[in-house]
């Protein structure tokens, strides 16, 4: 037998960019962290296996962008506000009436990602899959990627940035990583998200105003929810029971149920679910492409359901289900440090934080968790600082996005979409700054990441850029 179709000899792959800075993946952290290295004047490439931008709030459709839940709003990332200015000027973006900031449209992100990232002369290299790293003592030089057309070739680079989500440069690299939680290994659930036209928007709101829902009503900025055993807040759990009863929806169905209107799109409506029930291994290739399938087939029947039993989608129709699933937590890289629950609870602040938050732990398909659940005190924040981002014992190779360095639980605190955008922004600063300072071995000691960098030069350079972070 013979293997046919890899070329791995080093010396003989074509090098198809020699830059700067690479950015493996171009989602929600990394289109971020390549406009940030752009920026500082590094030669910047985006890897993206996918064809657009944005990543879990493109392809995922992962909207609104959920709250940092600080009252007075600060915004480390100067990028994430650029993105909001940028569509909510062109009405692909809204603040509602409780001032939430986040509500944008999806499937128009790429195309103001396109525009923004190309602005600042960063390069993108689509339908492209890293398959290795090139490692020199211990330090990442470049990715082997495969290209559309079957092309093996190598990307040589000062700077790496794993933004895919998985940790899976680092895992390549050998850095060592977590996955799911610590007790059993299990991850968080996935979901595959899906939008709906042709709603009857007034009749929807009246009709939930009727059953008793007393939030989330404004239009055009409209929302509703059910959770089994919740229908105190969520009235609309009564005729998902009534569904169930008639045999149009599965118990599963009804688990988790979320939906918002989208800026720009006036009849339509996107769908926090279906989460997929017993996938509790995100990154095993057989049970993620078997969610694909179960998750349209829940798709089909909540959308059937709705149509038959709640006013305002008996004309509605499916736009879209999602190319891509909503993953919310996978692989984690063992850090320079590693973000804890005790620095969610004690709120810590840190001289290199790049980064400030409140929200919530916030784990799905949580039976069994041994974590405490607690609040965080109203008005506080923690922040994660830069070395979050910093594998331990590699270098030239920073994370950024859901995969930094956490426990399980404080990466639930930590991976919403706003954060992911400030740890790429402070990413892409840090490898164009670590581009210029890395030297040939031959002229160098072997030295760490850590020590060639401050997390407090980056905080002060967001800063610089307009980031705007709070003082307590």
């Amino acid at each position: 037998m013979e293997i046919r179709g890899l070329t791995l000899n080093l010396a003989q792959l074509p090098v198809l960019a020699d830059v700067d800075v690479v950015i493996a993946g171009g989602g929600t952290a990394g289109s971020v962290a390549g406009i940030a290295a752009a920026r500082e004047g590094a030669r910047a490439l985006v890897v993206e296996r996918y064809g657009a931008l944005g990543g879990s709030g493109s392809l995922a459709q992962v909207s609104p962008l959920m709250s940092l839940k600080i009252p007075e709003k600060p915004e480390p990332s100067s990028i994430n506000g650029l993105i909001k200015q940028r569509m909510m000027k062109l009405g692909l973006a809204a603040v509602d009436q409780n001032g939430q900031d986040g509500w944008f449209n999806s499937a128009m992100l790429p195309f103001m990602l396109d525009e923004l990232i190309e602005s600042f002369g960063c390069d993108v290299l689509y339908d492209t899959t890293v398959i290795g790293v090139v490692m020199h003592d211990e330090e990442l030089r470049g990715l082997v990627v495969q290209t559309r057309g079957g092309g093996i070739g190598l990307i040589q680079s000062a700077c790496v940035i794993d933004a895919t989500g998985d940790a899976l440069i680092a895992k390549l690299a050998g850095v060592k990583c977590f996955e799911g939680r610590e007790s059993d290994g299990a991850n968080q659930s996935v979901s595959l998200r899906f939008t709906l036209g042709g709603i009857d928007l007034a009749q929807l709101q009246s009709f939930l105003s009727d059953i008793g829902q007393s939030w989330g009503l404004g239009l055009p900025l409209l929302e509703t929810a059910s959770v089994w055993g919740h229908a105190d807040v969520y009235p609309l759990e009564k005729i998902f029971r009534q569904g169930m009863k008639k045999g149009l929806i599965h118990y599963e169905d009804g688990k988790y149920f979320q939906a918002f209107t989208i800026p720009g799109m006036g009849a339509a409506m996107t769908f926090n679910c279906p989460e997929i029930p017993d996938m509790k291994q995100a990154l095993d290739p057989f049970k993620t492409s078997r969610a694909y399938v179960t998750g349209r087939k829940m798709t089909a029947r909540l959308h059937h359901f709705l149509k038959l039993m709640v006013p305002g989608f008996a004309n509605s129709y499916l736009l879209s289900s999602g190319p891509m699933l909503g993953i919310r937590e996978s692989r984690r890289v063992d850090a320079v440090y590693n973000l804890s629950l005790e620095d969610y609870l004690q709120c810590r602040k840190f001289k290199d934080g790049i980064a400030q938050t409140a929200y919530p732990i916030d784990i799905h398909g949580e039976e069994g968790v041994d974590y405490q659940e607690e609040d965080i005190p109203k008005g506080d924040f923690f922040e994660i600082p830069f070395r979050c981002l910093i594998p331990a014992r590699t270098g030239r190779l920073l994370v950024a996005g859901r995969c930094i360095g956490a426990s399980f639980a404080a990466q639930s605190a930590a991976r919403i979409q706003p954060v992911c955008r400030a740890t790429g922004e402070a990413a892409g600063i840090g490898a164009a700054w670590l581009a210029r300072k890395y030297k040939p071995a031959a002229q160098r000691k072997h030295s760490a990441t850590a020590d060639l960098i401050k997390g407090s030069d980056i905080r002060a350079r967001m800063i610089a850029h307009g980031g705007i972070f709070l003082k307590k």
